[in-house]
């Protein structure tokens, strides 16, 4: 007799911490896109709004990769938001520090 196995799939729920770094991720991404249709309408001259909105972003990525991180403590959960939301926190702080590192 032939031997079969049995596989049960379970549906596991996303981590909190994970979705929260996502939207973290994407106010970072939409401040981006703010300050830089803001510089493109006052033509370079934005002056302290744009660093200012900058310096937000850079925060709101921060504190969302660390959120990320933090939420692949929580066990029996699908891991998917946190990594996402990890690497794309990263990147995004990663790509503001070098605008800050090449303005300063």
């Amino acid at each position: 007799m032939k031997k079969r196995f049995k596989y049960a799939f379970t549906r596991k729920k996303e981590t909190d911490g994970g979705f929260s770094s996502m939207i973290f991720a994407g106010i970072s991404l939409c401040l981006f896109l703010l300050s830089a249709v803001l510089s493109f309408i006052w033509q370079g001259n934005a002056g302290t709004w744009v660093g200012v909105l900058g310096l937000m972003a850079a925060l709101f990525a921060a504190v969302g990769f660390w959120i990320g991180i933090r939420s692949f403590k929580e066990r029996d959960r699908n891991y998917r938001f946190s990594a996402l939301g990890s690497m794309a926190n990263g990147v995004f702080f990663v790509g503001w520090l070098a605008l800050f590192l090449i303005g300063v």
